[in-house]
């Protein structure tokens, strides 16, 4: 287990994820990476599963990562102005991991609220932290009402979320995290923080999990990367039944690789940003216009192979 003293270089991360298996994955890639960074804190939201199973889900992940255990806070449990949760257990399974129907992680889950926690981590550590997103974006949003003076000490964050080609996979027009909570998504976006929105077109193509690569992750000695294969069981599923191919995206792994090294980003540019909040069709949709004044850095896609080698190696899976 590394001591939180060993490297004082690493960047600092927190983590806010709605822990489905693709969030596993990116919460055991950031775990596993300590050559790069430090998770100081893992804070979860109500989007994918109901809120206890995502706290539940984040525990497992982090022991399953098999390096060091973050404090886990519990966070909102429904988006700020829809009292309708999305839950998606077609995507991930009833338990949020393909069915594993795992016990409880033994470590206890903290008792500060995520929204307080966020808010003093970075109070405390102005401009050193680093917030990947992984789910809606109510946790945060709440904090940046709650603290004024909040967005002007972190140091970036890091988005999953819209989509640069103007559709969604919620929606024809929206994409899942905007569309759970787009009053939260707006207010993040117009906060005037250092923002990067890893779009999910990032997560479509050649950047799915083959057949092969699921083979290889199957076949390792790896502990880490068998829980990822095995909480992927219904996600594969619902790809095959959907789509119709047997290769499936871990979404939120995109961000969370991207944040860890991100000179796999490609095509990156800034845009004027909008979130869609009116009740409609087009609730959710983010718009992006790039001759707007900038407040927003977006990232469509990333370098395949360079995605693929660092997620792989994190998981421990030999190339």
């Amino acid at each position: 287990m590394m001591n939180q003293n060993e490297n004082k270089n690493l960047r600092r991360f927190l983590i806010d994820t709605d822990t489905g298996s693709d969030d596993v994955w990116a919460v055991i890639e950031a775990l596993r990476a300590t050559e790069v960074a430090r998770v100081e804190a893992i804070t979860v939201v109500c989007g994918n599963l109901p809120l206890d199973l995502c706290v539940k889900n984040a525990m497992l992940a982090v022991d399953a990562a098999g390096t060091y255990a973050p404090p886990v806070y519990r966070g909102m449990e429904h988006p700020l102005c829809n009292p309708v949760d999305f839950y998606a257990p077609e995507v991930h399974g009833e338990d949020g991991l393909g069915g594993m129907n795992l016990p409880p992680s033994p470590r206890p889950v903290e008792s500060k609220h995520a929204v307080d926690a966020i808010i003093d981590l970075v109070m405390a550590n102005p401009g050193e932290i680093e917030i990947v997103t992984c789910g809606p974006l109510t946790n945060l949003a709440v904090a940046l009402q709650k603290e004024e003076k909040l967005a002007d000490n972190i140091k970036k964050v890091w988005i999953l979320g819209g989509s640069a080609s103007g559709t969604g996979n919620m929606t024809p027009y929206a994409e899942y995290n905007v569309y759970v909570d787009p009053e939260a998504a707006d207010i993040v976006l117009q906060a005037g923080m250092d923002t990067l929105w890893v779009t999910w077109d990032s997560a479509v193509g050649d950047t799915e999990i083959t057949p092969e690569e699921l083979a290889a992750m199957q076949d390792s000695e790896a502990s880490a990367a068998l829980f990822c294969a095995r909480c992927s069981r219904t996600l594969r599923e619902y790809y095959r039944e959907t789509y119709g191919r047997e290769s499936f995206a871990v979404i939120d792994s995109m961000v969370m690789t991207a944040a860890l090294f991100p000179e796999i980003m490609e095509g990156t540019f800034q845009a004027g940003c909008t979130i869609e909040l009116t009740q409609g069709e087009k609730r959710g949709c983010f718009s992006m216009e790039p001759e707007a004044q900038p407040n927003a850095t977006i990232c469509p896609a990333v370098h395949v192979e360079d995605f693929k080698r660092n997620l792989f190696a994190l998981l421990g899976v030999g190339s």
